[in-house]
């Protein structure tokens, strides 16, 4: 086996010097980067028969569905029926034929789910709208999936409140992949108070997580402050500057991280003489 240039490759190693062998992806060859012995050559290339020249040319051309997901009850190895209403030759469907084109989506869309996850599809779904209504990335939508599968796996879920599950596996996925969403942002999104919102999220850590999340630092309450306030670079540049200074101190023992960012800021602000109000 070999693999795309510059990238190592463990399954073997040199024979002279016994060091990890690399594939070189346009000459086809195993060669070692330390004393340039060629391993083999005319190796077979594994990859598409076609090129492409950007994202959207590789998605014209490729022929596989979208890769597996837990963000869907089904992980997305199932088919879904097209929107586009036109048949093989790109033509638009007549009536009759759309008429029954209706009823396949419907029945479609009524067996993809059984009734046991049918529930799981649902909050699921939900779980994506907040992260979407968040502009939350790819890799938090999959780790909240994950956390309410955990959650309902363990029984945790049962008889929850199900806006309350999605928003807690929402803030935790967030504490974990350390995008920095607080609390208030996370209940405006999905239009529940913030007390139940924490209720949930404490739920959730002590009966589905065993690892401790930390809280988040306060250099991302100050970058996430910076971009909102639209403040000054050199500002946010000394204001990280004085948080790196008194971070193993006892200033911030125990205090609020986003207090203290916000003091930061405007300690910076003062110091440079740029006008930012309390």
């Amino acid at each position: 086996m070999w693999k795309q240039e510059n990238e190592v490759n463990t399954d073997s190693t040199c024979p002279t010097c016994g060091k990890w062998l690399i594939g070189d992806y346009y000459k086809g060859e195993v060669i070692c980067p330390s004393c340039g012995f060629v391993v083999s050559e005319q190796a077979e290339d594994r990859g598409p028969e076609w090129k492409a020249i950007d994202p959207e040319d590789k998605a014209k051309r490729v022929r596989v569905g979208s890769p597996r997901t837990v963000a869907l009850h089904d992980f997305g190895l199932s088919t879904e029926i097209g929107r586009e209403m036109k048949d093989s030759q790109g033509r638009y469907l007549d009536r009759g034929a759309r008429s029954q084109y209706y009823k396949l989506q419907k029945w479609q869309r009524r067996v993809r789910t059984t009734p046991a996850e049918r529930s799981l599809s649902g909050v699921l779904a939900k779980i994506a709208e907040v992260s979407n209504a968040l502009n939350l990335p790819k890799n938090v939508l999959e780790t909240a999936a994950q956390i309410y599968r955990n959650s309902a796996r363990l029984k945790v879920a049962r008889s929850k409140s199900i806006i309350g599950m999605t928003a807690a596996s929402v803030y935790l996925a967030c504490r974990k992949c350390g995008v920095s969403r607080s609390l208030k942002e996370i209940s405006r999104a999905s239009h529940i108070d913030k007390r139940t919102v924490a209720k949930y999220y404490r739920l959730v850590l002590k009966e589905v997580e065993t690892e401790y999340i930390p809280p988040p630092s306060i250099w991302k309450y100050i970058s996430k402050l910076s971009n909102i306030a639209k403040i000054d670079p050199k500002v946010e540049r000394l204001a990280l500057h004085l948080a790196r200074k008194t971070d193993d101190s006892t200033i911030s023992s125990g205090k609020a991280p986003a207090g203290l960012a916000a003091a930061y800021v405007y300690m910076s602000s003062v110091m440079l003489g740029v006008h930012i109000p309390q």
